[in-house]
């Protein structure tokens, strides 16, 4: 049986929509699309996010099928999310009329309004996956000084006895020379630098080269990279100083580029991540996600963030 009759263009729907998505607490997202596929009997809303990812739907499940301007038929149609000079996701609807396009970019306004307001709600469990990355990222802090500058001042310390019983001074002054190249190396990675993406890698490769380490080869789309926002390029940095400070990593390679409404970070190389799950959190929370193989990383995040401060702090450090 095909469709029923086609309804009359509700006048005051992008107002109904309004109404709903501010008196539900949950956001309202899945009845909004409701009401907007029954009021213009649709087949198929869908609601994407800003990096894909399907945040509501209504109707029948959506077909793949060419992004198409307003149409009689069934490919999906693809209406951008913007707001305050955001790109906040994509709505895909499917059996859309020629005389809905007003209704339609009325309603797909007040859906990227309320998105701007509220973002995106947080999946169950974020608060605490997160905090269980912040205790996973201090035992790895604890691991990196424990492994490297404890080590040397260990040794150090055995020198300065060793010379206070009448051995040669020399070797425990360059052995307490020795800990604290580790430990200027160990607080120069700890510590978060300023910059761009592309110049806070050069410089970690630099930092790498001096410590006789393979350098980073990244390709980076500039154009990008001038554009993420604060917590993207502040992940993306994090993520490349785990595959690639730990000792005996190999080579890393890196590249981004545009994915859709976001980036991609894919990571060649390197060792592998000691705690995937705790990067796949820290994405979620951003919007985004990960994926993991045994040599490659992708780390899919959002252009949308509120860019609120700088991803690394400007004020300036002495070295110690």
């Amino acid at each position: 049986m095909g469709r029923s009759a086609p309804q009359l263009l509700d006048p005051v729907l992008p107002g109904r929509l309004a109404e709903l998505l501010a008196d539900r607490a949950d956001g309202g997202l899945t009845a909004a699309l409701d009401l907007l596929r029954e009021a213009l009997d649709l087949r198929t809303v869908v609601l994407h996010d800003a990096t894909g990812t399907p945040a509501a739907a209504a109707g029948e499940p959506v077909q793949s099928g060419p992004a198409t301007p307003i149409a009689t038929g069934p490919d999906p149609v693809h209406l951008p999310l913007r707001a305050a000079g955001q790109d906040l996701g994509t709505l895909t609807v499917v059996g859309a009329r020629p005389e809905q396009l007003p209704m339609l970019t009325a309603s797909v306004a007040v859906l990227a309004l309320a998105l701007s307001r509220t973002g995106p709600a947080p999946a169950d469990g974020t608060a605490a996956e997160l905090l269980a990355a912040a205790d996973g990222d201090a035992d790895e802090v604890a691991d990196l000084l424990h492994d490297g500058p404890v080590q040397a001042l260990v040794v150090a310390r055995y020198a300065a006895d060793a010379a206070a019983r009448g051995g040669d001074p020399t070797m425990a002054r360059d052995a307490v020379q020795v800990a604290l190249v580790e430990l200027r190396r160990a607080l120069w990675h700890l510590r978060p630098r300023a910059g761009s993406l592309t110049a806070v890698l050069g410089m970690l490769s630099a930092r790498l080269e001096e410590a006789g380490r393979p350098p980073l080869r990244f390709m980076l789309d500039e154009s990008t990279v001038a554009v993420l926002p604060a917590a993207v390029t502040s992940t993306a940095y994090r993520l490349v100083q785990a595959v690639a400070l730990p000792a005996d990593a190999p080579a890393a390679r890196v590249a981004l580029r545009r994915g859709g409404p976001g980036v991609l970070l894919d990571v060649d190389g390197g060792t592998a991540l000691a705690a995937p799950q705790r990067w796949a959190a820290k994405a979620r929370a951003l919007g985004g996600s990960l994926t993991c193989s045994p040599d490659h990383i992708r780390l899919a995040l959002p252009l949308t963030l509120p860019v609120s401060k700088p991803p690394f702090s400007p004020r300036p450090k002495a070295t110690p």
